[in-house]
């Protein structure tokens, strides 16, 4: 096969860049340097490769084919068992970062990969985390992520349901990625939607279910911290009315397409 048939293969199913994703594929699976990868003759007859497009023309997403991918300053293994990482939740780990004491301790719920958490303490000198996440599958691959990061003494998995139990002790500050996508606006994603978990996707009927029942858990911790939600680009007034629900202010942060991404929940001092 060849580097221009690959690409055709995928454009062909509806690939938006397949030139762009068949280059990844060649050099991941066939090790080809940057330069051999601009020509479209480049051939590899490599079973590996071949299965690779194969799995990315039935739309699995290419990040579960390489088995990883880049977030924040870090590199994540990522499986079908957690959320791939996304771009937009990188805001969410920037705030945190910049915002956070040396030493500071963080409890990051809804944890998947473990993505939020471990790049946060991974750039914040001394800091800890507990990595909470309902699903096995998901804490496996954030424990073997901490591993590969070398932050495994840093960090606490916890498996449980976050909406149900409160994980005691001092934080500074709760972060969470939590399933916020309407019920009828997951119907409507993308094909590779549905090769990712649907359980760390879908919050309710208007997407504030896990909002709700979290931040009563802890609006205590937004006193001296805050609780940080990654929300989605319509759910800024959502949230606010959960912020005012139980006592806080909400602070709305934007991406870099002007778009609401993060909101910061805190205890406005008299």
């Amino acid at each position: 096969m060849t580097l221009k048939e690959a690409a055709a293969r995928l454009t062909a199913k509806g690939i938006e860049d397949g030139r762009a994703e068949a280059r990844r594929l060649f050099r991941h699976f066939g090790s080809f340097a940057d330069y051999e990868l601009l020509s479209p003759t480049l051939e590899c007859d490599s079973e590996a490769l071949s299965e690779a497009i194969a799995r990315r023309e039935k739309r699995e997403p290419l990040q579960y084919i390489i088995g990883e991918v880049d977030f924040y300053r870090e590199s994540y293994k990522v499986t079908p068992d957690c959320l791939i990482p996304r771009q937009d939740t990188e805001v969410l780990v920037d705030y945190a970062v910049k915002n956070l004491p040396e030493g500071a301790r963080i409890l990051d719920l809804c944890t998947g990969s473990g993505c939020v958490g471990l790049s946060v303490i991974n750039n914040v000198k001394g800091a800890t985390a507990v990595l909470l996440d309902i699903s096995e599958g998901a804490l496996t691959v954030a424990k073997e992520n901490a591993e590969r990061l070398g932050l495994s003494d840093r960090v606490t998995l916890v498996c449980c349901d976050a909406t149900k139990t409160k994980i005691d002790g001092r934080f500074d500050a709760v972060l969470s990625n939590p399933p916020y996508v309407t019920d009828s606006a997951y119907k409507e994603l993308e094909a590779e939607i549905y090769f990712e978990p649907k359980l760390a996707f879908v919050g309710g009927t208007d997407g504030g279910d896990l909002y709700r029942a979290i931040t009563p858990l802890y609006r205590e911790i937004a006193k001296e911290g805050f609780i940080a939600y990654e929300i989605g680009y319509d759910q800024a007034e959502l949230i606010t009315e959960i912020a005012e629900e139980n006592d806080l202010s909400a602070r709305i942060i934007p991406d870099l397409s002007g778009n609401s991404r993060v909101a910061v929940l805190r205890k406005e001092k008299p």
